[in-house]
């Protein structure tokens, strides 16, 4: 039993623009961040969805309405928000930018201390990274790897569940959460590539997990 899962990552944010990290913060989106709504709405007019989902973050939430706006098959589906799927949460690092996390990550890793966010991504699996988020705040509040693909993987369950073999799902998602999704089911072909807003990554969703057929698509018209 397999189905088809249409992963778009949300519209640029002010968060996105100003280039610091957003786990569970909302920020509204940008102009530009309603157009990469818009746009992938109309990349995905022609896809009939047996399901419609998106985290529960009003980001991703929005970004999903204006793809099945878009959408011009004729059975509509109702969204339904999923807290599983939220972006990874960061705890007290929500709001700084890559520069400041890097140096207190860094601390954590034994790194020197002019280490980015970006090196970070680009270097460690993703999994140490998560870890040394939790280890590194102050308030105790981010994410390890056990609690990041515990939620992860209920809300994979969860589509399975829902739906039958073939079936064809929506699903508006962040963008750390699908460098993760990436580097564990995809190998490091893809590593420290950020999907752009809006693009679309198609993945097969089976009992074994996701394998992934197109990654950070900003061209293809479905």
């Amino acid at each position: 039993m397999s189905i088809t899962v249409y992963m778009v990552r949300h519209g640029q944010t002010y968060l996105n623009k100003y280039r610091r990290m957003q786990g569970w913060t909302n920020a509204p989106l940008t102009e530009k961040g309603i157009a990469d709504g818009q746009v992938a709405g109309e990349r995905l007019r022609y896809v009939h969805f047996d399901g419609a989902y998106s985290s529960d973050l009003a980001r991703a939430a929005e970004t999903a309405r204006f793809v099945l706006d878009a959408n011009l098959t004729s059975d509509s589906q109702d969204l339904v928000e999923l807290p599983d799927f939220r972006e990874q949460f960061f705890g007290s690092f929500d709001g700084l930018t890559g520069v400041e996390a890097g140096e207190a990550l860094a601390g954590v890793l034994g790194l020197p201390a002019d280490t980015t966010y970006g090196d970070l991504i680009r270097s460690l699996d993703g999994d140490q990274l998560m870890d040394a988020f939790r280890q590194a705040d102050p308030a105790g509040d981010a994410e390890d790897s056990q609690m990041f693909w515990s939620r992860l993987n209920n809300g994979l369950d969860t589509l399975l569940a829902k739906h039958q073999d073939g079936d064809r799902v929506l699903l508006v998602v962040h963008g750390i959460l699908l460098i993760n999704l990436v580097n564990r089911f995809a190998g490091d072909a893809y590593k420290g590539i950020e999907p752009e807003n809006g693009s679309i990554t198609t993945w097969q969703l089976d009992e074994n997990g996701l394998h992934l057929e197109t990654f950070n698509d900003t061209t293809t018209e479905w």
